[in-house]
Order: structure tokens, then sequence, then C-alpha cells
């Protein structure tokens, strides 16, 4: 038998030079959250490219099922962290908490983690397990207690003064090309638009229309940035939405019933629900009573008997009486009301429902999300994801997915599960119900 004789320097310099064939690619995920995005607006616009891509190259769905109600802040944290909102805590854009006081969506502690209960946001899970993270504009990212919760995060400002649209996506489009030491696996993008135009506009409007063409460029300059990672790492985009948006007409005036039938309490109203808050003493049957002569506009339920869309628990901040609007009625509560509509003495002597003359919504949300209008758009891309439809899943899922696109456990605890994204078996269907079980 003959023996090749192969110099030691020449071995050492083979091993430093293959990679071995298991290895496989780092991969990044990109979560960008584009506010109020219905498939409805997608559909009244023209020429969304990318948008195009997406569906053809990727999972998608025209229904991501919002959490109840089907507004905001709600589910930015449902979404970031994959539970219901009776385990994370953030009831609505507007609640009471006995020891805080009032989460109001336009307060400068409005994207402080400490207002959640429980549950842990993705970037939270992410950094926990070692890969690390950048965050941009999302609720949430910080805390009073603990600071910046990524370690990549744009400051926390009052909304107005925020980066810009622009600013950000430089931003997380250098991190994604960052190849350095620290660079991050995770990278979550917050957007306000369609919703901030659609409210005013419609859903179908020609603003509105823009807005969704804004929202197409910014996944177009994604996943041209994805497409040239560096060597040795690959990517996943993760689009999308809070919540669904439809067009609306008159509104259940709040300040006004309180005043008719003398309730004592707080409320907590926006979109198309109210909580409210009675003052001891005050009764919880004769509230509901007194509600209760408006089918035509509104549902009520007491506490403990909440409908099963409403996954907001029983705790204080889940109030004591829901009040939930049907299309195409809409909630205003008595702080919500202009200036002028309480001189006017809009609260005490207009009727009860009525469509605004100026000032009010051409579109809206919150309603029960079993209504599909309020359903939004997703989609899966890239790395890990093979095409196919995904009939409907829900916000808890997307936190799981994320971290199962990273190769790691969802935070703890989490209520979602993590979607199928991967290639599926030659000659199996091409639509999936989305949920692995």
């Amino acid at each position: 038998m003959r023996i090749l004789k192969v110099p030691i320097a020449a071995l050492t310099l083979l091993a430093m030079t293959v990679v071995p064939a298991s290895a496989a690619p780092e991969r990044t995920v990109v979560v960008v959250l584009f506010d109020g995005f219905a498939p409805a607006e997608l559909d009244a616009t023209k020429n969304t490219p990318n948008f195009d891509r997406l569906k053809r190259e990727g999972a998608w769905s025209r229904h991501l099922v919002p959490a109840f109600p089907t507004i905001s802040l709600i589910n930015h944290t449902t979404f970031e962290t994959g539970c219901w909102p009776e385990h994370h805590g953030i009831m609505s854009n507007y609640f009471f908490d006995p020891k805080r006081g009032f989460f109001n969506e336009h307060s400068s502690d409005v994207a402080d983690a400490d207002w959640h209960t429980g549950c842990e946001t993705m970037w939270q899970a992410s950094e926990r397990q070692g890969a690390k993270a950048a965050v941009f504009n999302w609720v949430g990212r910080w805390s009073k207690t603990h600071g910046y919760l990524a370690s990549f995060a744009n400051p926390n400002v009052p909304w107005a003064q925020r980066e810009s649209d622009d600013q950000i996506l430089a931003e997380a489009i250098a991190r994604l090309r960052d190849n350095g030491p620290d660079h991050p696996r995770l990278i979550a993008l917050y957007f306000n638009i369609p919703d901030d135009v659609a409210h005013y506009h419609g859903v179908a409007g020609a603003e509105t229309q823009e807005a969704v063409r804004r929202c197409d460029a910014i996944v177009g300059r994604l996943m041209a940035a994805i497409k040239s990672m560096p060597a040795g790492r690959e990517g996943t985009l993760v689009v999308g939405t809070d919540h669904g948006m439809m067009d609306v007409g008159p509104i259940v005036n709040i300040g006004r019933l309180m005043a008719m039938y003398d309730i004592k309490a707080k409320e907590a109203s926006d979109g198309a629900s109210t909580i409210f808050y009675l003052d001891k003493g005050e009764s919880v049957d004769r509230v509901h009573k007194a509600l209760s002569g408006y089918p035509y506009a509104f549902d009520v339920y007491e506490k403990g008997h909440y409908p099963s869309f409403a996954h907001l628990g029983t705790g204080a901040r889940a109030g004591d009486l829901l009040l939930v609007a049907k299309p195409p009625y809409w909630v205003v509560g008595s702080a919500q009301m202009p200036s002028w509509a309480r001189w006017l003495g809009v609260t005490h002597v207009w009727p009860v429902t009525f469509t605004p003359f100026a000032g009010g919504l051409k579109a809206t949300h919150g309603y029960d999300p079993r209504i599909v209008q309020m359903h939004g758009i997703f989609y899966a891309w890239g790395s890990g994801v093979a095409p196919h439809e995904i009939k409907r899943l829900d916000m808890i899922d997307i936190h799981p997915t994320v971290m199962s696109l990273l190769g790691l456990q969802p935070g703890r605890p989490v209520d979602g599960k993590a979607l199928t994204l991967a290639p599926q078996a030659p000659g199996s269907s091409r639509v999936a119900s989305g949920r692995s079980e």
C-alpha cells in the first residue's frame, strides 16, 4: 500500500481554506410593521412591484387577524410579544391602571415597556439568547427601569420629533450590511403608514394609495439590501401590520351617553370600543341596562362575560363594562372631542349617534376581529420561505415565527405558534393554514 506523504504546512493550509459542507449561512431576520395596512388598500393601488414580488416569491396572507380591540398599541404589543392582551397587559390605546394611572397613546411614556405586565418582546428574547437586535420606532424598545432593551435602538423621543422613515430605513440597511462581530441578527422597523393617511382620506383615497406606494418602495429597498448581504449570511423579510381599515359613518357619542344616564365612571374610548371603569358604588347592572338600548350601533358586555374574541382577561385594566361598536359606527369619548364640539354642547345635548359635519374620520378600525376588513396583510420572503398562500394567521403567531426563523426559542411565555414557512413536499397543496402544531 502506498502512503501519500503531505507536508504538515499543506494540511494546515487546507484546513483553513475549506469550509465544512454542513456550515449554514447565518440568517438575519428583518421585521417590518406597517400601521393599518388592509388588503383593500393594496387592492386599490396600482404599481406596487415589490409587494407583487413578495406574493410571487414568498409566503403571503390577506388574513392576519389582530387582537381585539383591533387598534394600534394593543396589536403592536401582541405582534412583538406573541401574547394576548390579558398576558402582556396593553388593553387598548387608552386604559386605566389602578397603580400606574392613565395609559394614553399621546403620552410621553406610551412606548415604555414597563407598562407590560408579562411576556418578552422578540428583541428581548433574541438578546437573552445571544442574538443582538436593532429596533427602530417600535413601542416597547425601552423601559424607564431598564433602559433600551435591544443592542441598537433609535432614540425614544416624542413622536413628532422621531427620526424620519428615510432615516430609520437607511440605518436599518447599514445594520443589515454590517459584518462586524456585533452585527444584529434581528432588525425591526415600524412605519405609521398607511394608517395615518387612510383615516382622513379613506381606504381607496388617492393619498392612501400614495402611502401604499411609499410602503412598496420601503419593501423594495429592504429586499435589495437582503440580496446584497455579505458572503456567508442570508436574510428573511417579514412584513405585517397591526390591523386592517374600513370606511365608516356616524359616531357613537360616549360623552352624551354618560351625561344622559348619569354614568359615574371613567371611560377609555378609541376606534370602535369603550372600556368603562365604574366609580365605587356605581351599579354595573344599571349601567348595562341603560346602554343596552342601542343594538343597532353597539353591544355592551360585563366583565367576566366579554366576547370570546376579546382576550382582555378579568384584571383591573379590563374595566367593568365593554362597549363594542358595529360598523359603520365608531366611538368618540369626551376627551377626544375637539374644544369647539364641547362648546357646542355635543356631549350634553347632541344625539347619541350622528355623522360629524367636520373633523370626522373617513376610515377607522377597532371592530370585532372576525370582521374581514379588520384583517391585515402578511408576507414572508427570503431564506427559509417557500412561495405559498397562508389562509389565516393570528397576530400572536408573528413573534414565534420570527424566533423560529432565527433558530431561537420564543419569548417566555408565548401564546402563539410558529408558522410553517419552509418548502413543502412535492405535490402538496400550495395553500397552508399557516400554524404548525
